[in-house]
């Protein structure tokens, strides 16, 4: 077989798993998980039943399957991206929060089993082991948070005595729950100021705020604490 035989071949086989996965998807949140049966994924997907265990075992495989792609496709690559481009702990929550949310709400069925994995509801079907691959997924994806966080307490952004596993249950419930009630009244319509609405009192929560100071004064005040530790740092390298 040639490269170019080969690269069709494997492109075919590409094309026809996320024909599967997609198919999937969809009967999942129209239908329900337990409703669906691989029969009907096969009908949808065009395909017979037998490729469909052929790509995966079970329907447990075809829903980490799902959850899988949305996290390493959607999720985490933009959540990185984030992380490298924007500085401030503030602007980065705000943005990794309207990632979040974008994500759900540009695929609503897919939105709506994941809320429904996030609470609890198919925990029985995908595994509650502590390596589950749903909990390696969900575990990588909550470390863009937990960078955040810990970058931010370093750099006097938010307390210092904030416990990383609340706070992930406090922000990501918030935003969707949140999202849940918002797209129920107004879909995808003014989802960003929602957001901003969200966050306000999680932040004023979160800051190391200091009242009595303008943000000039700690401006001012960080930009001196700089210069110091360079100074300092200048001393040490002569008198070495």
């Amino acid at each position: 077989m040639t490269d170019n035989a080969r690269r069709r071949s494997r492109e075919r086989l590409e094309e026809r798993e996320r024909g599967i996965l997609d198919a999937a998807t969809k009967l999942f949140a129209t239908a329900g998980f337990h409703a669906t049966s691989t029969r009907k994924i096969a009908a949808a997907a065009g395909v017979s039943e037998g490729t469909v265990f052929h790509y995966f075992g079970s329907k447990n495989e075809l829903m980490l399957g799902i959850l899988n792609r949305f996290y390493n496709e959607v999720l985490n690559p933009r959540a990185a991206e984030i992380l490298d481009t924007v500085m401030d702990t503030r602007g980065r929550l705000r943005a990794l929060a309207i990632h979040h949310v974008s994500s759900l709400a540009a695929d609503n069925a897919l939105m709506m089993r994941l809320l429904q994995v996030y609470v609890g509801v198919d925990l029985e079907i995908l595994g509650q082991a502590k390596q589950s691959p749903l909990r390696d997924l969900n575990r990588s994806y909550v470390g863009h948070l937990d960078r955040v966080v810990r970058e931010g307490i370093e750099r006097g952004d938010l307390r210092k005595d904030l416990e990383t596993r609340p706070l992930r249950d406090l922000f990501f419930g918030t935003l969707e729950y949140g999202l849940r009630t918002h797209m129920y009244r107004h879909g995808t319509e003014g989802l960003d100021a929602y957001v901003d609405a969200l966050l306000e009192p999680l932040w004023a929560g979160l800051s190391d705020s200091h009242p009595t100071k303008t943000p000039a004064e700690l401006l001012t005040e960080r930009l001196e604490e700089a210069c110091e530790r360079l100074e300092r740092s200048a001393d040490r390298w002569e008198n070495s």
